[in-house]
């Protein structure tokens, strides 16, 4: 049965709990974290040496271990990484205990062949799904284009060594690799391109049949030829995801600049890289949720260090240099080692450009990929049961710790279903519980404030909940929004400042500076924050707001005539549609400030890893009149 234990993780992860939506699930949560701590507790892992790095190099994991203790104990959002910091001696002890389900030739042989059937069965659904919804690119089962990219691409070179048997699981070796390559295919996503260009350089010597790295090559320069256009937009500068990509960047160095000796913390780049973010008009929408800085050296800088990045480095490249030398010495499975390497590769380039680790199936399939490379290099430390009991004790003690937060996630979707079913109060009490054991985590404050009844001490309770949720998040523009709003509704003294705040964050929103320029309309600064709010969102011209400030209203959108950088078009066809003065009548209508309505920019499921919650508060009445006319194309 062990020898079926790497594939069953891989499929459990790929397929459910460690996608991108199903890994923000209070169930997938736990299984994916039940599964890795029982796997690893059942087979155990060299715990000395969990990544075979020798004499000098096995104090790399344990140095990289109290880097993260160290650096989370001195963040700003100690909350952000606590989920990740507990399960890394897993992550980190993975590779040796998949090492220990493939000890000799024949439960190698068998468990290749399970990874290679769970790589056909996640391509197969994928070129399914794209066939049947027509999408325009593979991204199911994970979630993201770039995502099941980074997983076909760590996985490819495995699936693929079945071909090398004489009988019929050969064909389930090509088959694999065939599907595989044609879902990378699908997902015309450029980091797969380099990762797979990687892999066929590195492999090109290996054992197995040229035909299969012959058709790999044509598969890469038929990707290639793809991505060709998108190339010379990015060397042209017209790539709006490049140039986001490159925002990102230099929110990330900035950052790290800024804590650059033990980082901003583990799992903190969600929370607070907007801080350092200046958006793009044009590139960035407003309210954008970051999860992560697209680029995974980058991201560890930001978090940990540069202790943190250097013993990162240290240890992959430590690692890479004792699997050469076993593959030029007397490895148990050269064709194996050589794949694992080659798969181990890919997703090192593709990662120069996704911090994607919050996504389970991705470290998954990578440990997985180390595992073999361990499995395959040499027979390791003698003793088949050592590191069994170490290994178990650090299982127990880390579902001890675990066991609090997943019940308050449990509790936040049962609240979240509560609400959905109009149960508001029963919703208010889970969401209490849950806030009960997990009080660090800023997300269950904000949602527990918007749930709040409407008498004058409820708002104020509810304004106080909401500003110590911003403030648990740090860097979060929408929570900071939020707490302005309430605040500012409930007359608290802090509420200008929140508003402040969730401006600087959000630069592009217009809900901070709307709600800061209905506050203090005779303020100098009052015509520039009118026209900002006017340009982020056309419809606030059906304010009724505007009514009672004439001289405003002018002056407004005569900044907005003179303001540099605007589309002429744009400037002609909003100056036509807006009201003339008198003219804020009709039906009164509301613009809603959205929580998780989107799912592609939600915050509960991109920043905070948690099942989204659509929300929508009316927070601005409009004239229906105008409004009609702004809504037009």
């Amino acid at each position: 049965m062990a020898r079926f234990a790497p594939a069953l993780l891989l499929a459990l992860s790929a397929a459910w709990c460690g996608t991108l939506a199903g890994g923000a699930t209070a169930a997938g949560s736990v299984t994916l974290a039940l599964a890795l701590l029982g796997l690893v507790a059942w087979r155990g892992t060299p715990w000395r040496d969990p990544l075979r790095l020798g004499r000098l190099g096995r104090w790399l994991p344990p140095a990289l271990l109290a880097v993260a203790v160290l650096s989370a104990a001195v963040s700003p959002v100690p909350r952000a990484g606590l989920v990740g910091l507990l399960l890394l001696p897993a992550v980190l002890g993975l590779p040796g205990a998949v090492a220990r389900c493939w000890r000799d030739e024949a439960t190698r042989r068998v468990g290749l062949r399970a990874v290679s059937a769970t790589v056909a069965a996640v391509a197969l659904w994928a070129l399914l799904d794209l066939t049947l919804r027509q999408a325009p690119r593979a991204a199911i089962p994970l979630g993201h284009h770039n995502l099941l990219a980074l997983w076909l691409v760590s996985l490819l070179p495995l699936a693929l060594l079945p071909a090398r048997e004489e009988g019929p699981w050969r064909w389930l070796g090509g088959g694999a690799g065939l599907l595989a390559a044609c879902a990378l295919l699908a997902t015309r996503s450029l980091l797969g391109v380099a990762g797979l260009g990687v892999e066929v350089l590195w492999w090109w010597r290996a054992s197995l049949r040229r035909k299969v790295l012959l058709g790999l090559a044509l598969l890469l320069v038929l990707l290639a030829a793809l991505q060709a256009p998108r190339v010379v937009a990015i060397v042209q500068g017209e790539d709006n995801s490049a140039r986001a990509r490159v925002a990102y960047w230099q929110a990330g160095l900035a950052g790290f600049l800024d804590r650059p000796l033990l980082g901003q913390g583990p799992g903190a780049a969600a929370w607070t890289a907007a801080r350092f973010l200046a958006p793009v008009r044009g590139v960035h929408p407003w309210g954008e949720a970051v999860g992560e800085l697209h680029a995974a050296p980058l991201q560890l800088a930001y978090e940990l260090g540069a202790p943190g990045l250097l013993l990162a480095l240290g240890l992959a490249g430590w690692f890479a240099v004792r699997r050469l030398g076993e593959l030029r010495g007397a490895a148990a499975d050269p064709a194996l080692l050589r794949a694992a390497l080659a798969g181990c590769a890919g997703v090192g380039v593709a990662l120069l450009g996704t911090a994607a680790v919050t996504v389970a199936a991705l470290p998954v399939a990578l440990a997985v990929a180390l595992g073999a490379a361990l499995a395959a290099g040499g027979p390791g430390e003698p003793e088949p049961g050592g590191g069994t009991v170490p290994v178990r004790l650090y299982a127990a003690l880390a579902l001890l710790a675990l066991t609090p937060l997943w019940a308050a996630q449990g509790l936040y979707e049962r609240a979240l279903a509560a609400e959905q079913e109009g149960r508001r109060e029963l919703a208010r009490e889970r969401l209490e519980r849950a806030l009960w054991l997990d009080p660090a985590f800023p997300l269950y404050r904000t949602r527990l404030a918007l749930l709040a009844g409407t008498g004058r001490e409820e708002r104020r309770r509810a304004a106080e909940l909401a500003r110590q949720g911003a403030q648990a998040g740090q860097g979060v523009g929408a929570l900071w929004t939020v707490a302005g709003i309430l605040g500012q509704s409930a007359g608290t003294p802090w509420a200008p400042q929140a508003l402040a705040t969730a401006g600087a964050l959000d630069p592009l929103s217009p809900f901070p500076v709307w709600f800061t320029l209905r506050n203090d309309p005779g303020a100098p600064e009052a015509v520039h924050r009118a026209a900002d709010a006017l340009i982020a969102e056309p419809r606030l011209a059906a304010a009724p707001f505007w009514a009672r400030q004439p001289e405003l209203w002018t002056r407004a959108l005569g900044e907005i005539r003179r303001r540099p950088g605007l589309d002429p078009a744009w400037v002609l066809a909003f100056l036509d549609a807006v009201p003339a003065a008198g003219g804020w009548t009709g039906e009164r209508h509301w613009l809603a400030l959205e929580l998780d309505t989107d799912p592609a920019s939600s915050v509960s499921l991109f920043v905070f890893r948690r099942r989204p919650w659509p929300a929508e508060w009316p927070v601005v009445p409009l004239a229906g009149d105008p409004l009609a006319r702004l809504q037009k194309p």
